[in-house]
Order: C-alpha cells, then structure tokens, then sequence
C-alpha cells in the first residue's frame, strides 16, 4: 500500500488593500475633471493676483530755459556758482578765527570783531551772487561747504597769514571768473565783478598784508605783548573810525 500523504489545510490569506494613491493636486483634479467632461482646467483653477508693477524709472525732466536768459553762458553759470561755494568758504574759514580768539584764554576781542566782520561781509557777497544768478536766468547748484583746516591757532600772526591765503584765494577766483567773462563778451557780468568785488577783496588782500607786516615788526610771534598791542592799538583804533 502506497504512503497516504496529509491533505495540505487551506489557510485563508489576509488580502492586502492596494496603497492609497496620494491625493491629486488641484491642477490635476481640474485636468481629470475637464477630460470627463467637466467645465475647462482654467475655472476650476485659483485666480493669481497679478504681481505688482514695479516704479517706473525717473526720467531727467529738462530745465526749462529762463526767459530773461540773454548772453549767458554755461560755463560762466558754473563758474560764478563755483564763486559762491568760495565765498561761503570763506566766510567759515574768518567766522572760525573770530570765535577762536574771542575765547577766554585768548581775549583778544578787537581782533575777533574784525573777523567776524569780515567773515559776514563773505557771507552778503554770496548773497549778491546768488542774486545775481537769478537776475541773469541761471540756475543757483549749492554744494557741501568745505570747513577750515584748522580750528586753533598757535599765535595772531599764523592765524592772520592764514586769513591772508584765504583772502588771496578768493580774489584769484574772481579774477579768472572776470576774465572768463570777459572771453565770452559777457559786459554785465564783467562790470558788475569789477565795481562790486575786485576793489573790495584787493582792498581786503592789502590792509591783510599790512597787518601780517606789523605784527612781525613788534615781535610777533615771539612776543605775546606784540599780540596785545596790535588788537588795542591797530585793530581798536579802526574800529573806532
């Protein structure tokens, strides 16, 4: 007799569930949707705002060219605007020595007077040019003013050399701005320099020299008694006339 093998036992087997298909994003829902003839994927689909405009780029405007502009050339309006920056430069550089040697541990107060003076005498010349740019149809560009070198002072008679260059400097400057003017046939501009400014900075130039002479021949810088005498004497009495 042959062997009698064991029926095998069916086992029922657990069916697995088939994995879950990740959920469809809405392009594709709306995709589906307009294949089983559904309304188009574009109304199913959120409306974007549109992205900001960005600012349009500032466009130069012209200038528009005075009417009262007449035989006034380019270069001499940034010649005479290039003037002011050196009147107002001027006027800090004197305000500058004024204050300095009105303080206490300097006390010298007739020479302090004079150079605040002078430094508002710089300040209306920058005034009158710019009233001036005006009158002639230019156009006033101001600029960052260039402060002083230096704050202190070692004695009167640096501080008055120093003084004498700026004086120098503001008259060159006029100078080539008269000849400018005078290059380009510009008579306003050239008598209105001559009669207002030249005489009067030439002038400035000169009683500055005779100062900075003075103060050597009473033995500035060695003698401070020289500093003193100067400021009662010289600059006290010219202020009194």
């Amino acid at each position: 007799m042959g062997m009698i093998r064991p029926r095998r036992s069916h086992r029922l087997r657990s069916r697995r569930c088939p994995p879950r298909s990740p959920p469809l994003s809405p392009r594709h829902e709306a995709l589906m949707t307009f294949l089983a003839g559904g309304p188009p994927p574009e109304t199913l689909l959120p409306v974007l705002a549109p992205p900001p405009l960005l600012p349009a780029p500032l466009v130069p405007v012209p200038r528009p060219v005075s009417q009262v502009r007449q035989n006034y050339r380019a270069d001499c309006e940034d010649c005479l605007n290039h003037q002011i920056y050196v009147e107002l430069h001027a006027s800090y550089v004197y305000l500058s020595i004024a204050f300095y040697f009105d303080r206490q541990d300097q006390a010298l107060p007739h020479f302090a007077a004079f150079f605040l003076g002078q430094s508002r005498e710089e300040w209306k010349h920058a005034q009158t040019l710019m009233r001036l740019q005006n009158q002639r149809g230019g156009r006033i560009c101001l600029r960052n003013i260039l402060g002083p070198e230096q704050s202190q002072w070692e004695s009167v008679l640096e501080a008055m050399e120093s003084a004498l260059e700026t004086a120098r400097m503001v008259t060159q400057s006029l100078r080539n701005l008269h000849l400018l003017a005078t290059m380009k046939n510009d008579a306003h501009l050239r008598a209105f320099l001559a009669r207002h400014f030249l005489r009067q900075d030439v002038q400035l130039v000169y009683n500055l020299g005779a100062s900075v002479s003075k103060l050597r021949k009473l033995g500035a810088p060695t003698s401070s008694l020289a500093e003193s005498l100067f400021d009662t004497l010289a600059l006290g009495a010219r202020m009194e006339n």
